[in-house]
């Protein structure tokens, strides 16, 4: 089954700065170009973009109805975070830290990270589109997501809880924990990759 993504359009938003962020509920602004890193931990934010602006941190943070363009972090902090129907463009992270966090209806499209965690995350009707990772760790309970056109150097599944999970759309060079690959879809061709690695999990020598 397909991620059920939910659309939505932003209504007309009002100018946001960075004074807004003492506030722990935030809606209807648009923070753009700010040359400082911006901090949200705990904040309650809908209906709001980020265009060209650093997000440092968002930990236990909640984004509804949010779209992120050309932003990014050198290493996002959003262990916690909740997102639901959210949309990120055209954006890089060095790192982003999702660790117990729970995604809910997400699109990442055209996104570059090194890290990308999931472990111990909870994360549903997701999709990566055009996206390249370093490494990923999907160790977390993952359903419903879908790769397109995607590629990692490192899958690590480790401690992962798949259903309905297609990396059909996701190029890897390497994967750690295969056992815990069940509830994934795959290729024929990504089978052929994983072969070897899964003969040596089942215990099985391969002759030439």
């Amino acid at each position: 089954m397909k991620p059920k993504i939910r659309r939505f359009t932003l209504p007309d938003l009002a100018a946001g700065y960075p004074g807004d962020f003492v506030d722990d509920y935030i809606e209807l602004l648009h923070f753009k170009d700010f040359a400082e890193p911006l901090a949200a931990d705990g904040a309650r934010l809908e209906e709001c973009r980020f265009s060209s602006v650093q997000i440092q941190s968002l930990r236990n943070a909640r984004l509804i109805q949010c779209e992120l363009e050309q932003s990014g972090a050198p290493a996002l902090a959003g262990a916690g975070v909740f997102l639901n129907d959210v949309r990120v463009e055209h954006s890089r992270f060095g790192s982003a830290d999702f660790a117990e966090a729970e995604l809910d209806g997400v699109v990442f499209e055209n996104c570059k990270f090194g890290w990308l965690n999931l472990a111990g995350a909870m994360v549903r009707d997701v999709v990566f589109r055009n996206c390249q990772f370093e490494e990923i760790d999907l160790g977390g309970r993952i359903q419903r997501v879908a790769f397109e056109d995607s590629r990692t150097g490192l899958l690590t599944c480790t401690g992962a809880q798949l259903r309905e999970v297609n990396v059909e759309g996701l190029d890897f060079a390497q994967v750690q924990g295969i056992e815990f690959l069940r509830g994934a879809q795959i290729s024929s061709l990504q089978l052929g990759v994983l072969a070897e690695e899964m003969a040596g999990h089942l215990g099985i020598r391969l002759v030439n």
